[in-house]
């Protein structure tokens, strides 16, 4: 393979304008929060180098988005067409790791070396030897896209890519506001066939909304901890099986989101508690990414989504009573616009001045200490030439003041719990992972302890 600068377009000065949103994502980047999302794939058996840079040059390289970098403009910022370079872009590593604990050591340096910004903000670095097979670790800018349309990006590449099903959000859409008591009064006498209705019901739920996130106090805990170092630390845990995750949302008459928000609020409770923090009211708010793409019938790249803010229950000691009030929760969560109306504030900010963002971002972090992401992925084993994806991570970047993000993604009827911390903050995430997978173990012996057994 020439290791020559990879070019698709004629002309490099070519231009196209970024959407306000994409910019105002490109601007939250700062020295200890860089708006990267992370990814590491693992696969069963080996494949050939040649054979890794040919299907990313031509199946992910090949996108225009992806041959472009970001530069400034008369308006906004735009995209502007850079050569994509293989010796930069997708680097092969000199490492073999073995081990779980290796190769997030290896993701960890290398998502910690920041992104050339002269050239397309992304990398892929190719292991060719991880145990009895290899991996990629992925970093992509935000700019370029939200975590579900780079998750499409990702498992298109797949052998299987054309004929996947859609990915499904963790959210979904949420339902259209209806008009409270003084608004019915009101309708009667609203001009415009209940267009002027709509707009002040609109107006109406988004102060709502507003006035609860502006005044809703900021957060007071642990992974609050002023001052972050910006050195980024990836973790994950084993994979659970999803069958187990069903049976125990069966046997409480729960949902499978509920008991992994559940188990993931779990993780953070025994944190805390061997650390003498935890109190009956300890709550922790995080923030929780919220697909729009099907209300806005937006294109497959660029960043269409809101975000709400869930407060986890860690007072809540039982997993399936915090399940339950985690499912109340995300309920009203999905009744409100809030996640709409965050996103048309992104949209804003894309064009305010620069120190406008910036208090914006300061702000909403204030209000939050980790953000949360849940990925429901296909249900059945993915091949990348031949070798099957054993496994699928991801980390969506954290902003301002937060320095903690909760992923979890679900593939091949199995759940994996993924971490990124900020070593500031916590030193050793692993023993986060670890109360995760105790918090899980102990769910399910609760279960299979309440399950009635067949009697003779």
């Amino acid at each position: 393979m020439d290791n020559s600068s990879h070019h698709t377009q004629s002309d490099s000065h070519q231009q196209t304008l970024m959407a306000g949103v994409d910019h105002a994502w490109l601007r939250m980047d700062s020295p200890v929060n860089p708006m990267v999302i992370n990814a590491v794939m693992t696969f069963q058996s080996a494949i050939p180098e040649s054979v890794v840079h040919e299907r990313l040059l031509t199946q992910f390289a090949s996108i225009k988005r992806f041959q472009c970098r970001p530069s400034p403009a008369l308006v906004s910022e735009a995209w502007q067409v850079a050569p994509v370079d293989l010796d930069y872009h997708l680097p092969t590593a000199q490492q073999s790791p073995e081990t779980d604990a290796e190769l997030q050591q290896l993701a960890t340096d290398f998502i910690n070396s920041p992104l050339d910004t002269s050239r397309p903000l992304w990398r892929m670095l190719f292991v060719p030897r991880f145990r009895h097979g290899c991996a990629i670790i992925i970093r992509i800018h935000h700019a370029y896209a939200d975590g579900m349309a780079l998750m499409k990006v990702l498992l298109s590449l797949m052998d299987e890519g054309a004929s996947m099903p859609p990915l499904a959000a963790s959210i979904p859409t949420p339902h259209p506001p209806s008009p409270s008591r003084w608004l019915k009064r009101l309708q009667p006498f609203v001009p415009g066939q209940g267009k002027w209705s709509e707009t002040l019901m609109l107006v109406e739920e988004l102060t709502t909304e507003l006035l609860k996130m502006g005044l809703s106090p900021g957060e007071a805990n642990i992974f609050k901890t002023p001052g972050l170092c910006g050195k980024k630390q990836l973790v994950w845990s084993q994979p659970l099986d999803l069958m187990e995750v069903k049976t125990i949302a069966q046997t409480h008459q729960a949902k499978i989101n509920d008991i992994l928000l559940s188990s993931a609020a779990g993780a953070f409770r025994r944190y805390l508690k061997d650390l003498n923090q935890l109190t009956s009211w300890s709550e922790m708010r995080t923030v929780v990414p919220v697909d729009l793409r099907p209300l806005l019938k937006a294109p497959e790249l660029g960043n269409y989504f809101g975000m709400v803010f869930l407060s986890l229950p860690l007072g809540i000691e039982d997993p399936i009573e915090r399940a339950q009030a985690l499912h109340q929760r995300m309920g009203a969560l999905k009744q409100s616009k809030q996640a709409w109306l965050v996103f048309q504030i992104l949209q804003l900010a894309g064009y305010l001045p620069d120190i406008a963002e910036k208090e914006l971002v300061r702000l909403f972090s204030s209000k939050a200490s980790a953000v949360m992401t849940n990925v429901p992925g296909p249900g059945f084993p993915l091949h990348f030439a031949g070798s099957e994806l054993d496994q699928v991570l991801f980390w969506v970047p954290q902003s301002g003041s937060i320095g903690t993000g909760v992923s979890i993604l679900t593939y091949n009827n199995r759940v994996q719990f993924g971490l990124m911390t900020d070593q500031q903050l916590i030193s050793n995430p692993q023993d986060i992972i670890d109360c995760f997978n105790a918090e899980f173990e102990s769910l399910l012996l609760e279960t299979l302890m309440t399950v009635p057994w067949p009697s003779g």
